[in-house]
């Protein structure tokens, strides 16, 4: 049986999973793990946090010490709403101090919300995807089949087909099937220029925010979580082209 402190710092380990799974910094996670358990009499609280890892040790009112750790595996999405609202619960904690049940109801209600309709992220990506494709020097005519090339990749994404077991593997396989569409969409007569099709194609996959995000952590001192991010990035990134480039390569011999 868990003691009601132990409870507690599994709570904390569950709003600083969700912090990180959502986005939020490697700081602003210890930050609000460490604040949590402070509020409820906790001391000595250390808490050390990368990417694929949250360990926390704190000691209780009665003196005992409390040392657990968190597992981190693959479901990292950029979710700024769900940061704001796991924001607002941490605060709400330290001011309430509910018990720990209700923090972890709480957070599982943040992390599956109701789903939003299909066909917003379908109408964004074929937006951002068009856009992209005309500004980079493509013709209107190159946007149907960018379109349609969106619209998969965006089904794919929603899918998540291997990506949380491997996102180097789910990105390969996207990118080698929508560059071998848009090598037959081309060949059929949907769309002209191949290369301004797939860059903005590319533009719906490219780990922009994740590289960011690496820098932003390196600037703060979190230089661990700074270098995996960026790695993880620049794996992800070589992935993208090297799939559109082996489909491309593999059209031009059997089309």
């Amino acid at each position: 049986m868990r003691t009601p402190e132990e409870q507690l710092v599994d709570a904390s380990l569950d709003m600083g999973k969700a912090l990180l799974l959502a986005g939020g910094e490697v700081t602003r996670v210890e930050d609000t793990i460490t604040r949590i358990l402070h509020a409820y009499g906790m001391h000595k609280v250390g808490v050390f946090t990368i990417t694929s890892l949250i360990e926390v040790t704190a000691r209780t009112p009665d003196g005992d010490e409390i040392v657990k750790a968190r597992r981190i595996a693959g479901g990292y999405a950029t979710n700024l709403d769900r940061v704001e609202q796991l924001n607002a619960l941490s605060r709400e904690i330290c001011a309430t101090c509910p018990p720990p049940q209700d923090i972890t109801a709480r957070i599982e209600a943040i992390k599956y919300p109701k789903p939003e309709a299909a066909w917003i992220s379908y109408v964004g990506a074929m937006l951002a995807a068009g856009s992209f494709t005309v500004f980079f020097g493509g013709r209107l005519a190159d946007v149907p089949a960018t379109i349609i090339l969106a619209c998969f990749i965006n089904w794919m994404d929603r899918k998540g087909i291997y990506k949380k077991e491997n996102q180097l593997l789910f990105y390969l396989v996207c990118s080698i099937v929508t560059g071998f569409l848009g090598c037959i969409l081309v060949r059929v007569g949907i769309g002209v220029h191949l290369d301004k099709i797939l860059i903005g194609c590319i533009m719906l996959t490219i780990p922009g925010i994740p590289i960011t995000y690496a820098m932003r952590d390196m600037l703060l001192g979190e230089s661990i979580t700074g270098l995996f991010r960026f790695v993880e990035s620049l794996l992800i990134a070589a992935s993208i082209a090297g799939g559109f480039l082996l489909a491309t390569v593999l059209a031009e011999g059997v089309l």
